[in-house]
């Protein structure tokens, strides 16, 4: 009886020995994203607050806290302490300033052009999101292949401008639409939760052609 007791503790301590072994990485996650995602909703999943976006955001190289794409895999530490706000606000400032470098590179290295000051909005081909549109742009393109395009007012912009947008990044003015009159862009996303994070707000278009 003594000896029976006496494997049995020692299967108890080897398969304790074994579950520590598979939990000793479960703080590090891999999460599929999918086209109801955000950082935000990603970090309250995971953390329980939304206190760890940039945390994310640096373990995936994202360089954009309001982009992420379905059927990105993002890898992180659920131990990972979280950024401060304060931290959280250097963080994005650099990421901005990054871009605006990146922009003024462009335009006086490669490109020359103007810079206007727009309305932007956001639309996307998901078929979850009710305003959405199709496919393929008003010039052809395919925005499954191809997901970066913004749609314009062709009287302001014409059709075919290849411009980069503060935020978003260099892309070609190939689609129109009927909201989309006057000083207003509208730039394409993948899907209806980026959309909605990108929102409505004041960007930098700088025109790159010639």
């Amino acid at each position: 009886m003594k000896l029976v007791k006496s494997l049995f503790a020692t299967t108890a301590v080897l398969a304790g020995l074994a579950a520590f072994g598979m939990n000793a990485n479960a703080a590090e996650v891999s999460h599929t994203v999918t086209s109801s995602d955000t950082l935000t909703s990603i970090s309250l999943k995971y953390y329980g607050d939304t206190n760890h976006v940039n945390t994310i955001a640096k373990a995936n190289n994202i360089q954009n806290v309001d982009l992420i794409i379905d059927g990105q895999v993002l890898k992180f530490d659920t131990d990972a302490k979280a950024t401060s706000a304060s931290e959280d606000n250097n963080t994005s400032a650099s990421q901005s300033v990054s871009q605006n470098e990146t922009a003024t590179q462009n335009t006086n290295t490669t490109y020359s052009g103007r810079t206007i000051t727009m309305e932007s909005t956001a639309y996307s081909s998901d078929p979850a999101d009710a305003l959405g549109g199709g496919t393929v742009t008003a010039t052809g393109q395919n925005l499954l292949e191809n997901p970066m395009a913004v749609a314009v007012d062709p009287s302001v912009i014409p059709l075919g401008t290849h411009l980069y947008v503060e935020g978003y990044g260099e892309a070609y003015a190939v689609d129109t639409g009927s909201a989309i009159q006057g000083n207003i862009i509208d730039v394409h996303f993948p899907t209806a939760a980026q959309c909605e994070s990108w929102g409505r707000r004041q960007v930098q278009v700088t025109i790159l052609d010639n």
